[in-house]
């Protein structure tokens, strides 16, 4: 609950520090006193977003301070909330909340001490306050939280989130199988294309460094006449011929041998001359053998230039050499093992998706019926809190309907909260068609919808402060005292807060707090004072009398709130 309030600068408020309690906190005051600062100056610990149009003129910032006492079945989840943003905070303990709104825009939000930001103020918030001002009661109007209404008073929801999650896995599936599916027939033409590359180089069977042999034995038989003619007219040059190489170098080896047999000094050369014989007569034989060898194969020479011209085509698509073409062709398997993959994934995911949307749709559908269940529960419920606020012949009903779609095999559409629409209507008058809240509620039929469902619904949720701005809008009298007194039942179970122009509502108070505007030194101020059983007194007396307060609005006031209080 909040436990304390301290407020600098903030609008006509110089500086301000108020302490609460639980129970029914009720502000009064006059028109243009600034009651609803305090809510504005609450919504901002709540984490609502800041304007420099707060800060008090003539200050370079406004300061608001909040102290809550975590002291409920809320406070598990706030300190896990905590926890999740590296901040301690134990159960039993305060939380203390800081916003410092500069007129420099650099604003700041501080929580048990620490800088934080103001996502994480306001998602604190939500556990902390329930606020129903002017403006939240329009919110009634929206279907969306008046589905929520009903969910929260049927307690639906651990469903909810078990439907929630489930939905949200489905469209994280359904997004996966669409990216897979984008340019399906893209991606079609693509592996029909690295089907025919990957056969296209499989069928070419080709080896790394058979072009160069292959461009080396083109080279040998194109030349082979020409090869086979000068190796026979070395051979004879060398060997065969009368006057070879070989025939002259015999008869002076004769000659030398005939020389050393006198004088040894050309042993040497004689030595020379006898191994380059031996070493022309090996090189003939190579030569004749050669020549015997070379022969010119116009078949074979065909089908080497068929190969080269083969590999030169696959070198133009796939690669500058042979082992680019292999990896080309590795990399085509590859990527036809993914996609086939995919295609199994994507079956996979049809499989899931279909599995998945059976579910929901199950879910969805017991949703709906416990909706069902609970609308007509809720819809006599209110009916009978509506009749003890002056609204005796009014008609509550919940109207639940699907929207069409194809999400289900029976055509509903299935979001995140289920296939069902939900709206509150009314019928002020017998007899009348109920129409929606929107069309026929007036304000005061608004404020007094939002207190009878926010009396029923206080069973159900955890928020330990609920705050009412001007929920007396439109009515008076006895109805005006009904509501007073629903606002004190709840506050038995709960912490009240409620702005009030009325005195039955006022008389009702716990503890009621004046809310003053002075002018001191040419500059207005808003204050808050807690009031004593005197000050209660004179303060309902001037909401029953106005200016003039005479001994009899007195002694009803005293009565008013003594009957309060009883």
């Amino acid at each position: 609950m909040l436990k304390e309030l301290n407020i600098k600068n903030f609008a006509i408020i110089d500086q301000l520090r108020v302490e609460f309690t639980p129970g029914l906190n009720v502000f009064t005051g006059e028109t243009g006193a600034g009651k609803s600062i305090v809510v504005d100056a609450l919504n901002l610990a709540l984490g609502e977003r800041a304007s420099n149009d707060l800060i008090r003129t003539g200050c370079s910032e406004a300061v608001v301070e909040a102290a809550f006492d975590l002291d409920g079945s809320g406070s598990r989840d706030i300190a896990a909330l905590l926890s999740e943003q590296g901040m301690d905070a134990q159960e039993g303990e305060d939380l203390l909340v800081r916003r410092v709104i500069a007129s420099s825009g650099k604003n700041k939000v501080y929580i048990n001490g620490s800088l934080a930001n103001l996502s994480t103020l306001a998602a604190l918030g939500v556990y902390l306050a329930d606020i129903h001002g002017q403006h939240e009661h329009q919110s009634l109007l929206a279907l969306e939280r008046q589905m929520e209404m009903l969910d929260s008073y049927g307690g639906h929801g651990k469903i909810r989130e078990t439907l929630a999650d489930a939905y949200g896995r489905l469209q994280e599936l359904r997004r996966t199988l669409d990216e897979l599916e984008v340019g399906e027939r893209e991606r079609e033409q693509r592996e029909d294309l690295l089907r025919y590359q990957k056969n296209e180089i499989e069928v070419a069977q080709l080896k790394e460094g058979e072009d160069e042999t292959l461009a080396t034995d083109q080279k040998l038989i194109a030349n082979a006449e020409k090869l086979a003619g000068l190796s026979r007219a070395v051979d004879e040059a060398l060997y065969s011929s009368e006057r070879s190489v070989l025939s002259g170098l015999g008869k002076a080896v004769t000659d030398l041998r005939d020389i050393v047999s006198i004088d040894t000094r050309l042993a040497p050369a004689l030595e020379l001359c006898e191994a380059g014989r031996v070493q022309i007569e090996e090189a003939a034989r190579d030569i004749a053998s050669y020549a015997e060898a070379v022969e010119f194969d116009p078949k074979r020479l065909e089908e080497i230039g068929d190969r080269l011209d083969l590999i030169q085509r696959l070198k133009k698509k796939y690669g500058a050499t042979i082992a680019d073409i292999i990896e080309f062709g590795n990399k085509a398997v590859e990527e036809l093992d993914r996609m086939e993959r995919s295609g199994e994934e994507r079956e996979r995911l049809r499989g899931a998706i279909a599995e998945l949307t059976s579910g929901l749709t199950e879910m969805a559908r017991e949703l709906t019926n416990k909706r069902r269940g609970a609308a007509a529960d809720l819809e006599s419920k209110v009916e009978a809190e509506l009749a003890h606020l002056g609204m005796k012949k009014t008609t509550f009903s919940v109207k639940i309907t699907q929207e069409a779609g194809n999400d289900t095999d029976d055509g509903l559409k299935v979001g995140p909260r289920g296939a069902d629409r939900v709206e509150f209507l009314i019928s002020p008058n017998p007899g009348e068609e109920p129409k929606a809240l929107a069309k026929i509620a007036s304000g005061g039929e608004l404020s007094r919808i939002m207190l009878a469902l926010k009396t029923i619904l206080v069973e159900g949720d955890n928020i330990p402060t609920l705050v009412f701005d001007e929920v007396d809008a439109g009515i008076g009298g006895a109805v005006a005292e009904e509501v007073g007194k629903k606002l004190r039942r709840i506050a038995e179970r709960r912490q009240v807060f409620c702005i009030t122009h009325l005195p039955q509502i006022a008389s009702m108070a716990m503890h009621h707090y004046g809310v003053v505007k002075s002018v001191k030194q040419e500059r207005t101020s808003t204050e808050v004072h807690a009031l004593a059983h005197n000050e209660r007194v004179s303060e309902v007396a001037r909401m029953l009398g106005g200016k003039t307060i005479t001994d009899a609005t007195i002694r009803h006031a005293e009565e008013m709130i003594e009957r309060g209080n009883a």
